[in-house]
């Protein structure tokens, strides 16, 4: 039996959720694909078992994971699925808005599931984890990764819920999230052209070609605020207000 893990990862967190889920099924005799929505460019919807996750952005998955599922996931067929999200509070309401439209395309969500995972936001706010407080939730993570696989396999059903207010609340919050997001790397962050290798790794990565380069680093006014840019720059070469600062690393 073949499945795939449908995920959108900003700075790691979910891709390490997702790597994770993979080595747990494949351990117990199934074969998993990893796919990144805004890397993937073909899909083909020929899987028995399905995992959907994305990292939370103000309470819900953002709109480039959405998309994504809205366009190429659209006939369940009584197929069981989990649905993960990650985030550093202990719940967020992304992975329930999203079970709800699975639901309706006929899809039997068995799990859903909220995984606390290092805040990786420290940059704006939150403050980051220590060493310690990241060894403790990571180890965690993966320990309810596989409780979550072996009762899919049992066929036992747990789901997280959320309420409905919370979830009305989670879009609305969303909105004026992207208000502030899209442009914040253009008014943000900056670049240091003393480390900068002009690599173009982050024009490529970025999952909405915000990023241009001529003679420099253009931002547009299509962010997201996923940092995907500013954490995998592989010699932190961006500033924020103008300051350095230490990347995220999972």
């Amino acid at each position: 039996m073949k499945g795939a893990i449908i995920y959108f990862s900003g700075t790691g967190n979910t891709e390490f959720v997702a790597k994770l889920f993979k080595m747990a099924f494949e351990e117990k005799g199934y074969e998993m694909d990893l796919i990144e929505v805004t890397k993937q460019i073909k899909f083909k919807d020929d899987y028995s078992i399905l995992v959907f996750g994305s990292c939370i952005h103000s309470e819900v998955f953002p709109d480039v994971y959405m998309r994504w599922v809205n366009k190429n996931i659209i006939n369940g067929n009584s197929r069981r699925c989990i649905v993960f999200s990650t985030q550093a509070a202990k719940s967020a309401s992304g992975a329930n808005i999203l079970s709800d439209i699975l639901k309706k395309r006929g899809f039997n969500v068995s799990i859903i599931e909220h995984i606390v995972m290092p805040n990786n936001f420290y940059v704006v706010a939150f403050g980051k984890d220590n060493k310690e407080e990241v060894k403790q939730k990571t180890k965690k993570a993966e320990e309810l990764v596989y409780e979550i696989v072996d009762s899919f396999l049992k066929d036992i059903k747990k789901i997280k819920e959320v309420s409905e207010i919370r979830k009305r609340y989670g879009n609305l919050a969303y909105s004026f999230f992207k208000k502030y997001a899209k442009t914040w790397a253009m008014k943000k962050i900056s670049v240091d052209y003393d480390l900068c290798v002009k690599c173009l790794k982050c024009v490529n990565n970025c999952p909405t070609k915000n990023i241009n380069f001529k003679d420099e680093i253009e931002f547009q006014d299509k962010c997201i605020c996923c940092q995907r840019c500013i954490h995998q720059c592989p010699v932190n070469a961006f500033k924020y207000k103008g300051k350095h600062f230490e990347q995220y690393k999972i």
